[in-house]
């Protein structure tokens, strides 16, 4: 009974978290933008010495083309990036890459001269995500439905379980 009410309880949160950011649209965008900047100014360093924040942007800015939250100058805020970045302007992640996995760039001079032909690094990830999530709108929003029908699903399922159970309460083994 009690995973029953907390899938309920995961349920509504979810619907009221939904309907908050929707109706609060604007906070929210500057909220998730603050906090992505705050990721890579704590945590972002080179790929020499990364950790799992630094391989997550390194991954995101490999496959969706793009540099930092708003662009290139996100990382001169990094002090892990500034201390340890050696000659490079920009992460190796933000070039055009030939290896999206080891995120080996395809000009191999790009980390420290970087140029709209071998880097993405005026093109921010925040507004790169967005646009993909726009694109696929239909695809997320399908996604979402799912969940949602699969957690009614493990609620419902989770309360037969509990009334098929109470005829063995007063049994003993």
């Amino acid at each position: 009974m009690k995973y029953a009410i907390f899938l309920i309880l995961l349920l509504v949160l979810e619907v009221v978290a939904g309907g908050l950011a929707a109706a609060y649209r604007d906070r929210a965008k500057h909220e998730t933008k603050t906090f992505l900047e705050n990721t890579i100014t704590s945590y972002y360093s080179t790929t020499e010495r990364s950790d799992a924040v630094t391989l997550m942007w390194n991954h995101l800015m490999g496959q969706m083309s793009c540099c930092g939250v708003n662009d290139y100058k996100d990382f001169e805020l990094s002090d892990n990036w500034t201390t340890y970045k050696h000659n490079r302007t920009i992460p190796e992640a933000c070039c055009i890459l030939s290896d999206t996995v080891r995120f080996t760039p395809r000009d191999l001079s790009c980390p420290s001269a970087p140029s709209d032909q071998n880097s993405n690094w005026k093109k921010g990830c925040y507004d790169a995500v967005v646009e993909y999530l726009l694109l696929h709108r239909n695809l997320v929003i399908v996604a979402l439905i799912v969940v949602g029908l699969i957690q009614i699903l493990a609620i419902f399922l989770a309360f037969c379980l509990c009334k098929s159970l109470e005829k063995y309460r007063g049994l003993r083994l």
